[in-house]
């Protein structure tokens, strides 16, 4: 009776700060994902075309936003105590959208900073022609990483299924609760395993190959110039943006692995597990538009301008509001 007490005691806990977590990682990352593609579409149609950096990062906060829809909102759900909100159906649509919304964030982080390398690179004859070549391509190389992840992702098609109604989880299953996923066998388990481990450290490995040749080309450079200036100081700026988003991920991404590396030694993955093993894998997709608005100058500054004329339009609209005096202020 007592462990049984205990167990729900723990029960209890588990759900609720799974559910404030969530709640949290949806709250910041819905509305600044949605923000930080508006403001690119502003800008898109202001201007008539997209920076190559800019193009790059509003396609990394529509995978963000994808995560959040597919992942976020319904493990807040399931924490909140609702059950059984999807089918079959709708469960491989959820894990889909989810495993490719989070596979295409590494890979467009990763070609974020190869891009970034790239603008930074000496101007020889071998990076010139790589500068010239790459902006009219990016378009290319985001659709060839979506081939390669909607390959990669078959176990999402495959394997999803309602959870049972009797509440009995099989063998090598991952229960996220709302949905399981039920591997046939225990070589099947693994290899699914292995395959997506692999595919998330070759990409975070390019990452870091990235931010390692920016590090030394801008300690080179500033090693020669001292105080940069004008475009090399704007490049450095972005440079550095860049190496943020990077180095976020990669620790996320180290805690997230350790977790899935000790799933994968499990037969029965308990719920706490999933859970902290998904929470660590959504946190880039609340976190990185934040890191975005926050080191992109023209971006805040453009959510500052909407932010102000909100406000004026509001202030002018006020019964009373002298016209005259809002200006002046």
């Amino acid at each position: 009776m007592v462990e049984s007490r205990l167990m729900d005691i723990q029960t209890e806990v588990r759900l609720m700060l799974k559910a404030a977590g969530f709640i949290c990682l949806v709250a910041i990352g819905l509305p600044a994902n949605l923000s930080v593609l508006l403001l690119f579409c502003r800008l898109r149609l202001s201007r008539g075309h997209l920076p190559p950096n800019d193009f790059i990062l509003g396609n990394l906060a529509i995978v963000n936003l994808a995560v959040l829809l597919c992942r976020g909102i319904p493990q807040t759900l399931a924490a909140l105590g609702l059950r059984h909100f999807f089918d079959d159906c709708g469960c491989k649509m959820v894990i889909l959208g989810y495993r490719l919304g989070r596979a295409m964030s590494i890979c467009v982080t990763a070609l974020l900073g190869c891009y970034q390398s790239v603008t930074i690179a000496p101007s020889t004859p071998p990076w010139n022609t790589l500068k010239r070549w790459i902006p009219a391509h990016l378009p290319h190389a985001i659709i060839f990483l979506y081939g390669i992840n909607i390959f990669d992702s078959y176990g999402a098609i495959s394997y999803p299924q309602a959870p049972p109604a009797n509440g009995t989880i099989p063998e090598y299953t991952l229960n996220l609760e709302f949905c399981i996923v039920v591997y046939p066998s225990p070589l099947t388990y693994v290899v699914n395993g292995v395959i997506l481990t692999f595919r998330d450290v070759f990409f975070v490995g390019v990452m870091l190959l990235a931010a390692v040749y920016m590090l030394l080309v801008l300690y080179r450079h500033q090693q020669q110039v001292r105080g940069l200036k004008g475009a090399s100081k704007a490049s450095a700026g972005a440079s550095q943006a860049v190496l943020l988003l990077v180095c976020t991920y990669v620790v996320l991404f180290g805690v997230e692995n350790a977790l899935w590396g000790y799933t994968l030694s499990l037969s029965r993955v308990t719920p706490a597990i999933s859970d902290a093993r998904v929470f660590f894998a959504s946190c880039y997709s609340a976190l990185c538009p934040v890191l975005i608005i926050a080191t992109n100058r023209r971006l805040a500054e453009n959510f500052q301008c909407s932010t102000c004329d909100k406000i004026a339009a509001k202030n002018l609209s006020t019964p009373g509001q002298s016209n005259i005096s809002y200006i002046t202020t």
